[in-house]
């Protein structure tokens, strides 16, 4: 069976989530859940047999169910993306960047934040 460029599309999407995820395991700068639930999206896509791997993992499998069933975001994860992204703020504000592009950052870090503290954690 021969790929379609949009299949292709979806397993470089999958491929990468799935390497900064993992990578995002051990570096704790890096959050893994987005990118371990946006790979398990695209590998729905294009690759079932991924889908499945990344589903009955022992360690990735429970946030893809957690969020499956609940839409549910680790309280852990809540809280490293809040030092994270206050971080990233803090950071850009140290260096320099104009009051535009910081209340431009602060509203994105806002918003995404609000959404992540929206979903249950357990």
């Amino acid at each position: 069976m021969a790929f379609k460029p949009q299949r292709w599309l979806y397993w470089l999407i999958a491929f990468v989530s799935l390497l900064l995820g993992l990578i995002g395991v051990f570096l704790p700068v890096l959050p893994t859940t987005p990118f371990i639930i946006l790979a398990m999206w695209a590998a729905s896509k294009c690759s079932p047999r991924l889908a499945a791997w990344i589903e009955s993992h022992p360690q990735l499998g429970p946030m893809i169910h957690s969020w499956q069933q609940n839409r549910a975001i680790p309280l852990f994860a809540k809280c490293l993306a809040t030092i994270m992204m206050s971080l990233s703020l803090f950071i850009l504000w140290y260096r320099g960047y104009g009051p535009w592009f910081l209340g431009i950052m602060l509203l994105i870090i806002g918003l995404l934040l609000a959404y992540i503290w929206s979903k249950p954690h357990r």
